[in-house]
This record gives structure tokens, sequence and C-alpha cells, in this order.
């Protein structure tokens, strides 16, 4: 998958965007995120699969029986039952793609550029602790403080992801015998 980023999806929307009249650099932020998307919708989507086919079958036929439909069962029985695992396969995915670093250097350079604009090359967080931790460095160094600092970044953006995610896990929580 990383040379595929690499090889074929940073050309292709360097190609496409010069044919629009844009700038787009080889290694996008743009070309990187979308291989990473598409690279954890099968995650996301089994674990989801697997839990809404483990919703109690006697919830899907008490709902039938009181007259629902099809759509019906599946708006208001089987997604609030389904939820609190949706939301955890979803949260599983963000992780798995907060993690995967290789891909992204490869994709999207190791630039340390902040912007915005998806189009330009840039790097990820893990990426540049790594590149600044490289080396002997003293603890009081300001570049050792400052991947200290950006691992302590990254550390708060996935708590409070899992916060976010166990207030929504509570609030929808069904309990079933």
């Amino acid at each position: 998958m990383v040379f595929f980023a690499a090889l074929t999806v940073g050309p292709f929307l360097k190609d496409l965007g010069l044919s629009l009249g844009l700038e787009v650099s080889a290694e996008s932020a743009l070309a990187a995120g979308g291989v990473m998307g598409i690279m954890i919708i099968p995650f996301i989507s089994s674990l989801s699969d697997d839990v809404i086919t483990s919703v109690p079958q006697n919830l899907r036929d008490g709902s039938y029986a009181m007259g629902a439909t099809k759509s019906e069962t599946i708006k208001r029985v089987i997604i609030p039952a389904a939820l609190p695992g949706i939301v955890g396969s979803i949260l599983l995915g963000v992780s798995r793609a907060i993690g995967e670093t290789m891909i992204v250097v490869m994709a999207s350079g190791l630039a340390a550029n902040l912007t915005l604009n998806p189009l330009e090359s840039t790097s990820t967080i893990t990426a540049q602790i790594v590149v600044i931790l490289i080396g002997d460095q003293q603890f009081g160094d300001p570049k050792t403080q400052a991947a200290f600092a950006l691992g302590l970044s990254l550390f708060i953006v996935t708590l409070v992801l899992n916060i976010v995610a166990l207030s929504v896990v509570k609030k929808y929580r069904e309990k079933y015998e």
C-alpha cells in the first residue's frame, strides 16, 4: 500500500492538479490521507458488520412482531443496539490510522510544513518525533523538549477521541439478556 501511494496515487493527483491548473505536490497530504482512508475502510466495515450481526435475533423478531418494517427495524432497533460497537470500530480505525506512520511518510514526504492546504507536502507528528530524536541530544535541548511536546499533543488527541467514544457508548448502551 505504501508503494501504491508513493508511486501511483501521488503522481496521479499531481497530473490531475496540473490539468486543472492547480499546483499539487506529488507528496501531498491529500494522497496520503486518501490512501489511508481507503486502507482503514475494510477494517471499520468488517468490525461494524460483526457488531451488527451480533445484535440478538429476538430484538429483530420483536420489532417485526410489533409491525415495524425492515427499514424501521434497522433504524430504530439494530443501529441503536449496535452503536457502541460501531463507535468502537471507528475509534479503532482512527487509532490505526494515527499509528500508520510509514504510509504517510512515503506518500506525503517528510517536510515539516504546517499548512491547511492538502495539496502541499507535509509530515506526521510521529515522523517528526523520530526525526527530532535521531542523534544525541540532551534532555534540556529545545529539540528534545519539542519532541516530548509533540508526543504529549498526540496523547491528548487520542485521549479526547477515547473520551468522546466512551461518552457515546455510555449514552446509547443497552443491555440485553
